[in-house]
């Protein structure tokens, strides 16, 4: 008897440990005897099918996979346009019910939060897709002469639902943070396949960059973590770029942005150590003639007003040192000349929004900038005014 109770127990752990190594979807679609549906991975670059099965005489279905490595975006399809997106998890055995004509949308989901989730998200988004889809089909059917003076009224409705969508994603997001749900959320678009969300705007790049340090915890090799990643950081670079662009454009008599970079001998040197001279920022290199030739005529200036506080500090956008330190040579060159040897990515000339060389930027004794791409005799008549 103990024996048998020794092999009962063994069978039961056996079995035990055979469900915990697979996630099975099941389910039953009324409506649709000898229908074939397909299983899919949503992957970011591609849809892998992972499966198909024939629904039975009495509707039923079954799809067995091994477990999940991570919370995965699968799609089970009918057609290719009635689909259901589930977000599966590790070992769950997800029970679908549906019926063939609503397969899409009258799905009820059980045993997966992830898909729950994601169905309501879905009927949100198609909410407000309908809401603007009206509005702008409203205003696209106007006559001519009254479009002026409904685009503001029907803009704004257009804006109030996209704000009262956006709030409920928000607090989606905050409730979930560590769902890739909530990614799923972020990335949602309307029918022009525009997104909602804005990672560029200051409170959604909040949520963004929640739902990405959150997963990067959980799943830090996951793809989708790293395209969230990806999105966040591209955003912040465009937003310091344009606020550099902004503080550039409107640069007179605002302070120099700090830049360090190293010389021939390999010490760095920053542009504020030269703080008590006017300097003339410039940005060059030994490859472009325009900015040789422009070295030329800046030589006699330089010799001229060195003595009197004015320095040089020359950003080289070069690849090899070599070739550098003989264009050097070769031009005579006197002043502090740095290079990063990062060719045209260098990021003095990314700071400073560089977009052709030569060019260049003039600073006064307190680090401010007082001029830009100030060549030959313009050069010479600003030196004369604030030395």
């Amino acid at each position: 008897m103990r024996q048998i109770l020794v092999f009962l127990l063994a069978l039961m752990i056996i079995a035990g440990c055979s469900v915990k190594e697979s996630f099975n979807l099941k389910g039953h679609v009324e409506d649709a005897p000898g229908e074939q549906l397909f299983l899919y991975r949503m992957d970011l670059d591609a849809e892998v099918l992972l499966d198909s099965t024939v629904i039975k005489s009495n509707g039923t279905f079954k799809f067995k996979q091994p477990r999940l490595s991570e919370p995965s975006f699968l799609k089970l399809s009918l057609t290719p346009s009635k689909f259901i997106t589930l977000l599966a998890d590790s070992t769950e055995t997800i029970e679908i019910s549906t019926n063939k004509d609503s397969f899409a949308s009258g799905y009820s989901v059980r045993n997966s939060i992830g898909s729950k989730h994601i169905q309501l998200l879905n009927q949100n988004i198609i909410a407000l897709r309908k809401q603007v889809d009206s509005l702008m089909t409203l205003y696209n059917s106007l006559p001519d002469e009254e479009k002026a003076g409904k685009l503001e009224p029907i803009s704004n409705e257009i804006i109030r639902h996209i704000d009262k969508y956006k709030a409920g994603v928000g607090s989606f997001v905050m409730d979930n943070p560590r769902s890739f749900a909530s990614y799923y959320a972020l990335l949602l678009t309307l029918s022009d396949e525009s997104m909602v969300m804005n990672v560029l705007d200051k409170q959604d790049q909040v949520y963004f960059s929640t739902i990405a340090t959150s997963l990067n915890l959980l799943y830090p090799e996951s793809q989708r973590v790293r395209q969230l990643y990806d999105i966040v950081l591209s955003a912040k670079t465009e937003q310091r770029r344009a606020q550099i662009l902004d503080f550039i454009n409107n640069s007179e008599g605002s302070p120099s942005p700090e830049i360090s970079a190293p010389d021939l001998s390999g010490a760095n040197i920053a542009l504020s150590s030269l703080r008590g001279k006017v300097v003339l920022l410039s940005f060059s290199a030994s490859w472009d003639q325009a900015s040789v030739n422009e070295n030329k005529k800046l030589l006699p200036t330089y010799s001229r007003y060195s003595s009197k506080g004015f320095e040089v500090y020359q950003v080289c956008l070069e690849r090899s040192r070599v070739l550098w330190e003989n264009s050097l040579i070769q031009q005579g060159i006197p002043w502090i000349s740095v290079s990063e040897l990062q060719y045209t990515n260098s990021y003095a000339a990314r700071i400073y929004n560089v977009q052709k060389i030569p060019a260049n930027y003039l600073l006064d004794r307190e680090g401010n900038i007082v001029g830009k791409d100030l060549f030959g005799s313009l050069l010479e008549e600003k030196l004369k005014e604030i030395l």
